[in-house]
């Protein structure tokens, strides 16, 4: 799985803990940390940009964010890719995105490695999950739009994920 990493920060307390349980679990990692005072930070988004579409998921380092970091989250999550938002316990702002199936936030704490590894670990379950890579269409009465329309909008999601939302509970029960 190829994974980018995205942060603002270039501390390395803040992303070294996160990036090694990446290594560690033997995923390829594209580190495209980013902050204010780098040189050339527009070379350095254009980058990150084009790793977003080649990337199979997303994981942000998000206890400190600014508006490029949003605008690639934006960005990343248009294009269907799963993002795992990383926040030190204590420390940073919920990001609003509004409810989405493909963003999952956890705190963490940097000394707790085993933690880290075990919530990268379960985000790659949902990566798998989450993949789509088959197209269906399907053709729907005005009624039945009317009322999908109505029922995804009430849970602030698309059509497509109210119906895919229906399969998984179906295939669950």
């Amino acid at each position: 799985m190829n994974i980018l990493f995205l942060s603002t920060n270039t501390n390395k307390s803040y992303n070294e803990p996160v990036l090694s349980q990446i290594r560690k679990l033997k995923y390829d990692v594209m580190d495209a940390s980013f902050n204010d005072s780098i040189a050339d930070k527009a070379a350095a988004i254009a980058k990150a940009t084009r790793e977003i579409k080649r990337s199979d998921a997303i994981i942000i380092e998000g206890t400190e964010t600014n508006f490029d970091l949003g605008r690639l989250l934006t960005l990343t999550v248009l294009q269907h890719k799963p993002v795992l938002i990383f926040q030190l316990r204590g420390k940073g702002e919920h990001l609003e995105l509004g409810s989405n199936r493909l963003v999952v936030y956890k705190k963490y704490i940097p000394e707790n490695m085993e933690e880290i590894g075990k919530n990268i670990e379960s985000f790659s379950g949902i990566v798998d999950q989450q993949r789509l890579t088959y197209r269906f269409n399907l053709m729907l009465s005005k009624n039945i739009n009317e009322y999908l329309m109505t029922s995804a909008q009430k849970r602030g999601i698309s059509k497509a994920d109210y119906i895919r939302n229906l399969i998984f509970t179906d295939m669950g029960a």
